[in-house]
């Protein structure tokens, strides 16, 4: 929490990292550990830094679509352009940096829990809430065969 309320205090974006801290609250509530060895690992940083880019990106996508109605290729937000193949080759590098095995030592249910928030911030951005709401109540409500 301190660094994310730093980060919102002096940069005022209060996005800002939201995913990181997503991630980071989700995994301490299933009871994972994390050391100051785990936060400074650099793989570690890199599934930061790349949830945060992912989501970021994901959410001005989303905002400008609600806000301007605009198509699915191509959206402005801030004096810049986020492309649908931008955020696709994000999507791809946080998914090959997360499902790739390797001596890292951080828990795949930690990784796994970056992949759940990244596919949740693209499923909002990509569908719209009529989709979003019929998709729950089947899921809630449909009797399963």
């Amino acid at each position: 929490w301190e660094k994310w309320l730093l980060e919102w205090y002096s940069d005022g974006d209060r996005h800002k990292g939201e995913a990181e801290l997503l991630a980071h609250m989700i995994n301490v509530t299933a009871g994972h550990s994390f050391s100051e060895e785990l936060l400074s690992h650099p793989q570690y940083k890199r599934l930061s830094g790349l949830i945060n880019k992912v989501c970021c990106k994901l959410s001005s996508y989303q905002k400008d679509k609600v806000d301007s109605n605009c198509s699915h290729n191509i959206t402005s937000h801030a004096n810049y352009y986020v492309t649908t193949p931008e955020i696709e080759s994000a999507m791809q590098e946080l998914v090959q940096l997360i499902l790739h095995n390797s001596e890292d030592n951080i828990h795949s249910d930690i990784k796994q829990t970056f992949l759940a928030i990244a596919k949740s911030f693209y499923y909002a951005a990509y569908c719209d809430h009529g989709t979003i709401n019929f998709h729950i109540a089947k899921v809630l409500f449909d009797r399963v065969v």
